[in-house]
């Protein structure tokens, strides 16, 4: 499991659209430079819930999502 979630940021990292583009549907009319165009978008078209993007956003201040980050 930790190697598929390293595996996943790297790829975040380097092509996030992509990844996204794998997992959600999000048209051409959403900026897709605006991560709350996307966030909302997501939520509205039920492919997220609000609670889902509230653990992911909880996620950031778990101190070992805080060293991956960091290791830029």
């Amino acid at each position: 499991m930790p190697n598929n979630i390293l595996w996943l940021y790297q790829q975040l990292r380097q092509n996030p659209m992509q990844v996204l583009a794998q997992r959600f549907n999000i048209p051409q009319n959403v900026n897709l430079n605006d991560p709350n165009a996307i966030i909302q978008h997501l939520i509205n078209s039920g492919q997220v819930s609000q609670e889902q993007v509230n653990q992911a956003m909880n996620m950031r201040n778990n101190p070992l999502v805080q060293q991956l980050i960091e290791k830029k």
